[in-house]
Order: C-alpha cells, then sequence, then structure tokens
C-alpha cells in the first residue's frame, strides 16, 4: 500500500510539533525499550560496564537523539521520494551494525511499540488510529531496509579477546598491596555496598535471613566478605602471569554450585562488579584512574565467566527462592482481587503481548490460519486464562513451598513446547512486561514499587524454571524431525497421494503460480531471489524463475506425500542441509515459510479434482515440510 499525501500530512505535523523535544524524546524512546526488555541494554557496548544510570548516560542521550530524529526524518520523506531517505552508505552501516549486534525481529518489533507510544505520549491531542498507522507504515519501511542490508551481511567474525595485559596486572598488583592488609574491613564495605544497592540480595545468604544482628556487625558476615573479597583480589593479581583464573578447579565448581543453589543472577553479578570497583575507588583514591577501573573490571569479568560456566543446573528442589513472606503477602492480595476476572485479565495479557511484538502471534499454531479477530478467539482465550492462572498460582506459592509450584512433568512439557516454538529471551521479557501492566491496570488502587517488584521476582522464577527444561538433547535431529505415524494416517496420505497425481503433469504451471502469488502478497521477497534482482525479464517469463519453481513445488510436494511411510520428511540430508544454508544465506524468516504454505494452500485449488477436505490435508503436509525446513534454518 502507497504511502499516501495523507500519511504524509500526519506523519509532517506532529513530527513538526515533536521537532523540537527529539533529545529528550529519543532518551524516552530507548529507556521505554529498556523497561520492557532490560537485556537489550546489553546491545549496547556503551552500556555494558558503566556504572551512570541510563537516564543520565550522555552517550545513550545522543545516541538515543540520533536514532529518533533519523528514524521520524525518514519518515517525514517517504511520499516524497517514494523510499527510505537515510543515505546508502548509513542504511549499509546500519545493516552491517545490526546483524553484528544480532538484533532479531522481536527487537524490530519492540522497537516499533516503543516508537508509537512515545510519539502518542508526546502529542496525545493530536494521535489517532491513522496517525498511528501512518508512523507505523513509516517505520517498518525504513526497518525493511535495514533488513536487507542485514541479509547481505555473513556472519560477523569477532576479534579474539583482549589479553590481560601486564600494565593491567602492575595496576592490579600495586593497587591489592595497598589494600590487603585491610582486606576484612574493606571486604565487608564491599558488601554492605551491595546490599545498599540491593537490598533483597541479602535473601541470598542463609546465615542473614534470620538474624536478629545487624548486618555491618555478624560475625559470619565479616568472615565471609573477607573471604569473598581476598579471593577476588587474589585471582585478579595473578590472571596475567598464569593466564587464566588461579581459582582452584574444585573451588570454582563449588563456587557454580552454590551461585546457582542461591538463585545468582547476572544482575547479581553486576551489581557486585560495581560494588568492588566503587571499595577499591575509596580504598586507594590517590591511584584511582580509567586504566585501572578497567583492569580490575576485566579482572573480575573474568573470574565471574569461571564461575558461570560451573553453574549447571541443580535438582529443582535445591533452589532458594529468596521469595520473602512480606512479598507473598503483595502477590496473594492482589490475585484474591484479579482471580474472579482471570478469562479477561488473560486475554489483556496476551493482547498487550501482541501488541508489543505482532509476530508472537504465529508462533501459537491455532492463530496462524485462523480468519477470527485475536480479541474474539476462543482458543486464545481458553490459552490466555490457564496461562494467566497458572502463573498467578504460582507465585502465590512461591514463599511457602519454596521452590515454583507448577508439577515437574508440566514443566518439563512447558519446557518443550516452548524450545519447539522457538521461544527467547525477547519472548519472556515482553511477557514479563505484559503481565506486570496487565497486573498494575487490573489492581491499580493496590499497585506499588514492592508489589512490582514481588510479581516480577514470581514471574522470573517461572521463566527459570521452564527455560532449565528449554533442553535439546543430543540427538535433537531425530526428536524434532521424525514424525509419530498415528498423526499422519493412511487416509490422509491416500489424499495427498491421490491429489498430487492429479497436479503432477502440471507442475511447471502451478510452481510458476506459486510463486507468483507469493510476489503478488510479498512483492519485497523477489530481493530474496538474486536472478531476479537485476532482471529485465517479467516474471512470468523468467526461465530461471520457472525452473526454480517447479523444482521447488515438485519437491515440497514429493515429500509430502511420502511423509507417513517414512515417518521423516523424505528430503535427502545432504539437501536439507544445502537447504538450510541457502535459506539462512537469503534471510528468509519464519514469516517467509508461512507465505510459502498459505501461497500453496491457494494454489490447490481445482473443485473437480481435489475437495475442501485434501486442500486442508495437503497443507498441513506442507506444513510439515516447511516446518522442517525451518528447523535446519534455525540450527
Amino acid at each position: 500500500m502507497a504511502f499516501t499525501a495523507e500519511k504524509e500530512a500526519l506523519v509532517v505535523d506532529s513530527w513538526n510539533a515533536i521537532k523540537a523535544d527529539a533529545a529528550e524524546l529519543g532518551l524516552k524512546f530507548f529507556l521505554r525499550i529498556f523497561e520492557i526488555t532490560p537485556s537489550s541494554s546489553g546491545l549496547f557496548p556503551f552500556l555494558r560496564d558503566t556504572s551512570v544510570p541510563l537516564e543520565k548516560n550522555p552517550k545513550l542521550k545522543r545516541h538515543a537523539m540520533s536514532v529518533f530524529a533519523m528514524t521520524c526524518e525518514a519518515a517525514v520523506q517517504l511520499r516524497k521520494l517514494g523510499r527510505v531517505i537515510v543515505k546508502e552508505t548509513t542504511i549499509k552501516h546500519l545493516g552491517a551494525t545490526h546483524a553484528k549486534a544480532g538484533i532479531t525481529s522481536e527487537h524490530f518489533e519492540l522497537m516499533r511499540y516503543a516508537l508509537l507510544e512515545t510519539i502518542r505520549e508526546a502529542v496525545p491531542y493530536m494521535w489517532s488510529p491513522k496517525m498511528r498507522n501512518a508512523w507505523a507504515e513509516s517505520y517498518d519501511q525504513l526497518v525493511e531496509a535495514i533488513k536487507k542490508e542485514m541479509r547481505s551481511v555473513g556472519k560477523y567474525e569477532f576479534a579474539p579477546e583482549a589479553r590481560y595485559t601486564k600494565e593491567e596486572e602492575s595496576l592490579v598488583v600495586e593497587s591489592w598491596d595497598i589494600i590487603k592488609q585491610d582486606a576484612a574491613a574493606l571486604g565487608l564495605k564491599f558488601f554492605m555496598r551491595i546490599f545498599e544497592i540491593a537490598p533483597s540480595s541479602s535473601g541470598l545468604f542463609s546465615f542473614l535471613r534470620n538474624s536478629d544482628v545487624p548486618i555491618g556487625q555478624n560475625p559470619k558476615l565479616k568472615r565471609h566478605a573477607m573471604t569473598v573479597f581476598s579471593m577476588t583480589c587474589d585471582s585478579a593479581v595473578q590472571l596475567q602471569r598464569i593466564g587464566k583464573v588461579i581459582v582452584r578447579d574444585t573451588t570454582i565448581r563449588k563456587l557454580g554450585a552454590t551461585h546457582l543453589k542461591a538463585g545468582v543472577s547476572n544482575e547479581h553479578f553486576e551489581v557486585m562488579k560495581y560494588a568492588l570497583l566503587e571499595t577499591i575507588k575509596e580504598a586507594v583514591p590517590h591511584m584511582w584512574s580509567d586504566k585501572m577501573r578497567e583492569a580490575w573490571g576485566k579482572a573480575y569479568d573474568k573470574l565471574v565467566a569461571a564461575i558461570k560456566e560451573e553453574m549447571k543446573p541443580i535438582p529443582r528442589a535445591l533452589q532458594a527462592t529468596g521469595f520473602t513472606g512480606a512479598e507473598e503477602d503483595f502477590v496473594l492480595g492482589s490475585w484474591n482481587v484479579m482471580k474472579e476476572n482471570a478469562g479477561t485479565l488473560g486475554l489483556n495479557f496476551f493482547l498487550k503481548i501482541f501488541e508489543i511484538a505482532p509476530s508472537a502471534s504465529s508462533l501459537f499454531s491455532f492463530l496462524r490460519d485462523s480468519r477470527v479477530s485475536l480479541a474474539q478467539n476462543p482458543k486464545l482465550r481458553r490459552h490466555a486464562m490457564a496461562v494467566f492462572s497458572m502463573t498467578c498460582d504460582s507465585a502465590v506459592q512461591l514463599h511457602t513451598l519454596g521452590k515454583v509450584m507448577v508439577k515437574d512433568t508440566t514443566l518439563t512439557k512447558l519446557g518443550q513446547v516452548h524450545s519447539m516454538a522457538g521461544i527467547t529471551q525477547e519472548h519472556f521479557e515482553v511477557m514479563r512486561f505484559a503481565l506486570l501492566d496487565t497486573i498494575k491496570e487490573a489492581v491499580p488502587h493496590m499497585w506499588c514499587p514492592e508489589m512490582r517488584n514481588a510479581w516480577a521476582k514470581a514471574y522470573d522464577k517461572l521463566t527459570e524454571a521452564i527455560q532449565e527444561e528449554m533442553k535439546t538433547p543430543e540427538d535433537s535431529t531425530i526428536v524434532k524431525y521424525r514424525l509419530s505415524s498415528p498423526n499422519f494416517t493412511a487416509e490422509k496420505e491416500a489424499l495427498v497421494h491421490d491429489s498430487w497425481n492429479a497436479m503432477q503433469k502440471d507442475s511447471p504451471n502451478l510452481g510458476l503460480k506459486f510463486f507468483l502469488r507469493i510476489f503478488e502478497i510479498a512483492p519485497s521477497t523477489i530481493g530474496l531471489f538474486s536472478f531476479l534482482r537485476n532482471a529485465d525479464v517479467p516474471l512470468h517469463k523468467n526461465p530461471k524463475l520457472k525452473r526454480h519453481a517447479m523444482i521447488v513445488f515438485s519437491m515440497t510436494c514429493d515429500s509430502a506425500t511420502q511423509l507417513r511411510r517414512a515417518c521423516k520428511v523424505v528430503v535427502k540430508e545432504t539437501t536439507l542441509q544445502k537447504l538450510g544454508n541457502t535459506h539462512f544465506k537469503a534471510g528468509v524468516m519464519t514469516e517467509h515459510f508461512e507465505l510459502t504454505r498459505n501461497s500453496n494452500h491457494f494454489n490447490i485449488h481445482s473443485p473437480n479434482k481435489i475437495t475442501q477436505r485434501e486442500k486442508t490435508l495437503i497443507t498441513k503436509a506442507i506444513k510439515r515440510v516447511h516446518n522442517y525446513k525451518h528447523q535446519k534454518v534455525r540450527n
């Protein structure tokens, strides 16, 4: 659909109204992204090791304003120029940068949601569905241009990790020699600073939970703090000489198991890093410099990496939740209010997820081919209520039971289902944001920071338990791709076989129709084929397309007819590997596979030869083939 004069006017008018505040709005735009998915801040190298708050980070402010302004400027001139206006060199750079950072479709959707929400809040008096659609369309055009460049970028090879230099070792050794004699006092300061930044982290230590002794005077904490501080610093001073973390393997293994059992997360390690650097800085202010900070930071990161390697899963019953009675009260009180309205709230929860990340709806098989609106879909309503209720029920008993209460068999099933669906960390974070937002809207009179933290912690515990079950067995190729014969019966096979026999003689024409329908629905997909990009021949007369289309159509249908007999996709393994590599290099995504599936469905339309039931069965068989190829692409 063309970007009309009306759409252009809506975008231009609103951009003129907010242009003067681009710096402030750009920062809001990025802060909203980080609010929804905190892990996305890790995509920016200038945010990884900084102690400056996000909202005060000068590099983030500059970057945010630049991105926001570029996005908006591209939008306002879209119709005039007929394409995205960002310079080609900039687009190439953006493509390379985004590919290197590992940006996915989910990230782009998240940014889309954050952009629209930021503009809506900036001009509420101008906002309307038409304006929203205009901005969304212009954003999608920019993203498509960036994605096109991302497809041409191969897998990035990153520079090997910089070694720990003699200069860095010298800075660490000299400062440690000075502070070593005061290790006990500094160790206690180190831990007191951790508890100041993250008070809840004191709950990770069993000897602090039920103690009446003030934390600063607790003898067990003093011993533990001195040990940890000294071990950390000792491992740092010898890092360059030995070339690895010096803590003994047996100790590292014990550290890994202990940290895992206590539920220590990346956030805890990051807080500890900040507290460690600040403690050393205060101990040797006359020696402190950016180079010394970098040296100590690198040494700490090495130690943490070694500990994380040993943080292997342990039986779930041994995992401490750290979920307090007060947190349980917050969750229980609000759930009692919401419970009777779980159906509506569950639906709101999922609709919020799909608003933030529209492509997430394709993760649900019962939504892919449905013509019923999401809000009216009965299967979505049932699923949403079940998920919302299960999540909340697991939360309210977390403190009492000391573990996630969903049955292990159910957790195992959840892990397998989420793994097969391709659920990522970004999906879990979007769900987290949507859940908290849904509860906040349901009980605004009860909502407070403490309640938010309680629900967030409960959700994180459930997510961790599910992710623990998202394991891929060594024989994953068999588990993922072999099909159980009861699902694809002899009757289904016969229907597919008979219809393919009726179509086979006309496969060249049907193959071409199949691809022309794809290009009619999504013209941009033409760019995925190198032999079509600069061709002057019309698509329907292109000999290379005719050959390619016939091969693809025939291969897909042939594999469908033998699906039951072989109990797996029949295309040779070498061919599947080649298909996987080819599709990956071309930048083929889930949406493309779904598009080809639907095109094939509509291509099988001869009412005299094929019934509606046969069409449905053929579509299911083709879907199995595409799912298999998609798994090969992902692997």
